[in-house]
């Protein structure tokens, strides 16, 4: 429960710290703050966020060290690439050139698609990371049950089908062949290697 509950902060932490960048986000730009924010706020928030907590709550499970180690050091990987790869798209949107990203200026395809981080090398990372956050939070729970797993295996399905829809987006903003350029670049949509 601790490890849960230090999980939530951070990711909340996290976010309230550079919250500009949410007005920036597909769910505003694309969906403008449509059903798909509006069911996750009502459902997922109160219902399928919380659902690991309960869970936690009436279970006793005592999780080996290793298995806390490893949960907090996916935890970590999927936070920082769930923000860092937000904030790089967000920071050169707002600030172009006058940024760094990894140490270095941002580089663009064409003048128009970021290849720079995590943008060159997955087309859809940030749901990569946000997925792996939600993960370590239902490996809390151990492994008593599948229930605590609804809500990373709903957003890897909800996340999947955006991402898709997000490229089909794309391709026709940018044209195929500035985008297959660009994909041959960024060559994952989501996990590096797999997909």
């Amino acid at each position: 429960m601790v490890t849960y509950q230090i999980f939530w902060w951070l990711y909340l932490f996290t976010h309230y710290i550079r919250e500009d960048f949410m007005l920036w986000t597909f769910d505003i730009i694309e969906d403008h703050f449509g059903y798909m924010l509006v069911f996750g706020d009502l459902v997922y928030v109160p219902f399928l966020y919380s659902l690991c907590g309960w869970f936690i709550a009436d279970n006793q499970n005592n999780l080996s060290g290793i298995w806390i180690i490893i949960t907090l050091i996916l935890f970590f990987i999927g936070l920082y690439t769930f923000r860092e790869s937000n904030w790089q798209k967000f920071d050169y949107k707002k600030y172009g050139n006058q940024i760094n990203i990894w140490f270095k200026k941002p580089q663009l395809l064409e003048k128009k698609l970021l290849i720079s981080g995590f943008w060159g090398i997955g087309r859809h990372i940030n749901y990569t990371g946000e997925i792996l956050v939600y993960l370590t939070i239902a490996l809390c729970t151990g492994t008593q049950s599948i229930i605590p797993y609804f809500l990373p295996l709903s957003l890897f399905i909800l996340l999947s089908q955006r991402a898709s829809r997000d490229d089909i987006r794309c391709k026709k903003k940018y044209g195929d062949q500035l985008w297959n350029k660009y994909c041959n670049i960024a060559k994952f949509r989501m996990i590096p290697f797999i997909y």
